[in-house]
């Protein structure tokens, strides 16, 4: 483990909407070439929700407070101050995320996630000034409303050829089951003028659920989605099911999606679906699984030529409460479209430490694909580990621990910020420290690697 030094900091702030610190309030020297600092010492993300952005030369980044509070903060590189936001409350709860994006004219927008599947619109809220989150205008609304509910996992992203914005959204239908939908605005995310139902391939399992995520590069909107019977007990453990990870890209030009080797496979007006024979299959629980594990997607990225990098944890069946790490994996297809997956690290136990939640501990780094961050296990029996940087030299075969970047401890959730603009990546990654109970008991902090020097 690397040797700590601890340098002080105290800082004196009141709670209140746009307030800033000069100074953070946990700074950790790391040997070699960085520090650790705290962002927030009260602060979690929603159990998929986790935006982070680099703009400006400043990171964007949002979170969730004990006490319901959902805050928008942002990161000066050259004063070291942090700006706070608290842009709405409500009950702490681990579903809820507060999404944001970058608008094309730099305004900072937040989309109000509530945690539960209560509306049929949207609502947001977008900085008054470009590249700052200071004060923001009212609440709006899309006007329009979705004829199932929005709720739960929000994916932002701006074509920027375009301006046009699309919104991937975890929604519910009939209280039942889980869908995938896009919406679409055409002036920066002002309004919007339409959506579409695209898939629920939870459909004939027992809970019958499908959790998507999305990553946008260049015209490509690329998708990782699970078909998942969260009632369905998997080798006799009521732990759900992943019967299956799968993969689609869609193209906003064309408007239509493609299997991983550039074929057609559907167009936007065959939406919704509801068979998994329109995806790639990544892997699958009987095939990959043996039937006794299941797998969960954690991140997903694409390099500017339009290949998918993904990042999915593997679970070994046990009984609720017994422990069970995750295994880190990294898919990509290759130039045939079939895709291959290798393991990387054994993985910190899930974001709640209850086996059966599910693992973000395993992110990509959009600018090189080759490397990832990973909360890697140091101790079963004390539940702890550290966050590593990990390269592959052989298309991810094998991978090294290039680096540690945090003191070994409670850590999970794992983040890397993307890169927006030409400005410095200073800040490689953002993670949780601490021990997260439940949907409403949680006690972590939000850190972040921040580079002493030049890295690519």
């Amino acid at each position: 483990m690397n040797n700590l030094i601890p340098i002080f900091c105290f800082c004196l702030f009141a709670v209140s909407p746009g307030f800033k610190t000069g100074c953070s309030q946990n700074r950790q020297k790391i040997t070699g070439n960085g520090e650790t600092i705290e962002l927030s010492g009260d602060g979690s993300w929603g159990y998929a929700g986790r935006f982070a952005y680099i703009a400006n030369n400043m990171l964007f980044y949002s979170y969730l407070d004990q006490e319901g509070k959902n805050w928008v903060a942002s990161y000066d590189y050259e004063s070291g101050e942090i700006t706070r936001n608290n842009i709405w409350e409500g009950q702490a709860d681990l579903h809820s995320a507060n999404p944001l994006f970058i608008r094309p004219d730099g305004r900072i927008q937040v989309f109000l996630d509530k945690g539960g599947y209560t509306d049929r619109n949207i609502f947001w809220k977008v900085s008054v000034e470009p590249f700052s989150v200071e004060k923001f205008g009212e609440l709006q609304e899309s006007g329009i409303k979705g004829d199932i509910i929005q709720g739960r996992q929000f994916y932002p992203m701006v074509h920027r050829a375009s301006g046009n914005v699309y919104l991937i959204i975890n929604a519910l239908r009939e209280d039942v089951l889980r869908e995938t939908v896009m919406w679409k605005s055409v002036d920066g995310g002002d309004t919007w003028t339409g959506y579409n139902n695209l898939w629920g391939l939870g459909k004939g399992l027992d809970g019958n659920r499908c959790y998507t995520r999305a990553y946008m590069e260049g015209d490509d909107i690329h998708f990782v989605t699970l078909r998942l019977g969260w009632n369905e007990p998997l080798a006799g453990n009521d732990i759900g099911m992943v019967e299956g990870v799968y993969y689609t890209k869609y193209n906003v030009v064309e408007e239509s999606f493609f299997y991983a080797d550039g074929t057609l496979s559907f167009s936007l007006d065959d939406t919704p679906l509801y068979e998994t024979n329109y995806f790639d299959e990544i892997w699958h629980w009987s095939r990959d699984g043996k039937e006794r594990q299941r797998a969960l997607w954690s991140d997903i990225v694409a390099d500017e030529s339009g290949k998918p990098y993904i990042t999915i944890a593997v679970q070994e069946s046990v009984p609720q409460g017994e422990s069970a790490l995750h295994t880190g994996f990294r898919a990509t297809p290759d130039e045939e479209g079939e895709w291959n997956f290798y393991k990387v690290a054994k993985l910190a136990r899930g974001w709640d430490n209850k086996p059966e939640r599910k693992n973000y501990g395993i992110a990509i780094d959009p600018v090189n694909p080759e490397r990832v961050y990973v909360a890697r296990s140091t101790s079963v029996e004390n539940d702890l580990s550290e966050i590593h940087r990990m390269e592959s030299g052989d298309g991810g075969k094998t991978w090294y621990s290039d680096s540690v970047l945090s003191q070994e401890g409670r850590v999970t959730t794992v983040v890397v910020p993307r890169v927006l603009d030409q400005s410095e990546r200073k800040v490689e990654l953002l993670w949780l420290d601490g021990l997260m109970e439940g949907w409403r008991d949680y006690n972590t902090r939000v850190m972040m690697f921040l580079r002493n020097n030049k890295r690519n």
